[in-house]
């Protein structure tokens, strides 16, 4: 585990952590933060996913302005933060941001194949990855506001998998059904929805944690990331 330097398309200079497969030489994954930044359950899921066989570069979206912070979710203050460092985010230039991730490992000779996948706020970006970018295929974890951004009308878009949590406190159920209406009129997006679970229910020792619906959602994300 390590940092690297990535160059955006703006010219900044993004620290991204990088934890290499322990499986070989991996397959790129693009890993996208919570509102959190690289905080140790970040760190974690990255190592979780490198353990699967990825090779894991997850950018500090928060470098432009609060670099390096890692903020935890079970302090009221801290999650205040998080919640205002995601309000002030450009998340257009986020996308383009984590773009670079993908252009690094297609100039490391590690493509043409690269997938991506996020959490909460990353599971946002994720899906926008897929609408907008030429990232190949993309993971959405209980991503937020969703109901606004999947289009009701087919796009071209890269396959994007979706794990929707039915208790989601930031997604009431008429969001959700909106989502999964939207969804289910692409090409190649694919929703499941996890019965009783809460938002970040997929995050180790987090408030909503379920480890049966955890490793579902892992072993169809691996399932979908290795065709």
């Amino acid at each position: 585990m390590n940092f690297i330097t990535l160059q955006t398309s703006d010219g900044f200079s993004m620290p991204a952590l990088h934890v290499p497969s322990t499986k070989g030489a991996g397959r790129p994954l693009v890993l996208i933060q919570e509102i959190f930044g690289i905080n140790p359950a970040m760190k974690e899921a990255a190592q979780a996913w490198a353990a699967e066989g990825f090779d894991v570069v997850c950018p500090d979206l928060f470098a432009r302005t609060r670099p390096g912070i890692e903020l935890d979710p079970t302090q009221q203050e801290e999650f205040k933060q998080g919640i205002d460092l995601m309000m002030a985010m450009d998340q257009d230039q986020a996308v383009r941001d984590l773009d670079a991730a993908r252009a690094w490992f297609v100039e490391q000779g590690k493509g043409p194949f690269v997938g991506a996948l996020g959490y909460c706020l990353g599971g946002r970006l994720a899906v926008m990855m897929a609408l907008s970018t030429k990232i190949s295929a993309t993971v959405s974890y209980y991503g937020v506001g969703l109901e606004g951004l999947i289009p009701a009308e087919k796009v071209a878009a890269a396959p994007c998998l979706l794990h929707v949590a039915e208790n989601d406190g930031f997604v009431p159920p008429p969001a959700r059904e909106v989502i999964l209406k939207n969804a289910a009129a692409q090409a190649e997006m694919p929703a499941y929805v996890y019965p009783g679970c809460d938002h970040a229910f997929a995050r180790p020792g987090g408030e909503h944690y379920v480890a049966a619906a955890a490793d579902l959602a892992r072993e169809r994300t691996l399932a979908f990331l290795n065709r």
